[in-house]
């Protein structure tokens, strides 16, 4: 059998380093798997800071286990990657390296085959994809830099922004201040939503909540961690705004309880930590919960982007796919393929697999 799976190289992709600039890409992780008759499949890994040799160790443990199986037994793979690797109980570095190995296999499927991921998925329902951007920033900046910023993100077309207004530290007149500020930069169409990463409690995320119902966001997203599904259910039962979590949670399992409590009005699961196929079970799940699904995305604007895409093209209730317009470009010096935004929205790939071609001597200099 010539698809079985011949080698796995993990590649880091530094981090830029952040002055003071608005913000600059994380380190990415990126996986390229080749089968014995010379397919070659590229895959990204979810990655939390300063883990990056961690997720190259469980990506070469990993290789272990799949090397010499067949390509196309996706499924068996995360069968096993779970319950024998992972011992029924992975962590989130696990999930992600099988996660962006399940990517690579997907799109030496879809090059074998000569067409792309979503059409071996069952096709699509939408035309163009939606997106929003998000102009989350590390530093301290004055709320006339918020509402340039956006300013600068809507002339690129960009018809929907997530910005993080409040941090624990921040005073609720601060916060408002900028949130005011984007809000005045940009025209009355474009929708805003706001990420308070988890930095609140009940109480102080209900303030929040009450004090920006002015601006009519498009969601409040993540005021805490998503494993309290009561609590959850308590703040989206007494807000106006509809109320977004879950880029934490990797599987159907760790989602259900907020299902079954309808504490959520839509979910964010992350591409390159959960996976494609797993993504497809989980929106399948929200559906029956009347949830829609914001599939996360803090990867790559090319390889994790393209993978958010496929996954998202066949989901009936999709939200839009997140997108961080200022570092869009960061791969360009080694691939080719990469979606572009128009309008707000993504078109749908028709090339085989992702559509994301590698440069295989530009990428030498960052294989581990």
């Amino acid at each position: 059998m010539t698809d079985t799976v011949a080698r796995v190289t993990p590649h880091i992709i530094p981090a830029e380093p952040i002055t003071d600039q608005w913000w600059a890409h994380k380190a990415y992780v990126l996986v390229r798997v080749e089968t014995q008759d010379g397919i070659v499949g590229w895959g990204e890994c979810h990655l939390l800071t300063f883990r990056e040799d961690a997720m190259v160790a469980l990506l070469n443990r990993l290789a272990e286990w799949i090397i010499g199986r067949p390509a196309h037994d996706i499924r068996a793979f995360l069968r096993d990657a779970f319950g024998k690797f992972g011992q029924q109980r992975p962590g989130v570095g696990v999930y992600s390296a099988f996660a962006g190995i399940e990517i690579a296999l997907w799109d030496i499927l879809g090059k074998r085959l000569g067409v792309p991921i979503h059409r071996l998925l069952g096709g699509t329902c939408h035309e163009t994809l939606p997106v929003y951007a998000n102009i989350y920033t590390p530093n301290t900046h004055p709320p006339a830099a918020y509402g340039d910023i956006a300013a600068r993100v809507c002339a690129q077309g960009h018809t929907r922004i997530k910005l993080y207004p409040f941090t624990a530290d921040t005073t609720v007149d601060e916060g408002v201040a900028i949130l005011q500020a984007v809000a005045d930069a940009v025209s009355s169409d474009v929708g805003l939503a706001v990420d308070l990463w988890r930095h609140a409690t009940p109480a102080r995320a209900l303030m929040l909540a009450r004090v920006m119902e002015p601006f009519n966001l498009l969601w409040i997203e993540d005021p805490f961690a998503p494993n309290d599904s009561a609590s959850m259910r308590y703040l989206r039962d007494a807000i106006e705004q509809p109320l977004l979590t879950g880029e934490t949670l990797p599987t159907r399992r760790e989602f259900t309880d907020l299902f079954e409590r309808r504490a959520v009005d839509i979910i964010n699961p992350d591409i390159c930590l959960s996976g494609i196929l797993e993504i497809q079970v989980i929106a399948a799940m929200a559906e029956l919960a009347y949830i829609t699904v914001s599939p996360h995305n803090s990867n790559s604007m090319a390889l994790g982007t393209s993978a958010a895409i496929h996954a998202s093209a066949g989901i009936p209730n999709l939200s839009p796919v997140e997108y961080f317009p200022l570092f869009e470009t960061a791969l360009d010096d080694v691939c080719t393929g990469r979606p572009h935004i128009e309008g707000g929205e993504v078109s749908i790939p028709d090339t085989p697999g992702l559509g994301v071609i590698f440069d295989d001597d530009a990428m030498a200099a960052f294989r581990v």
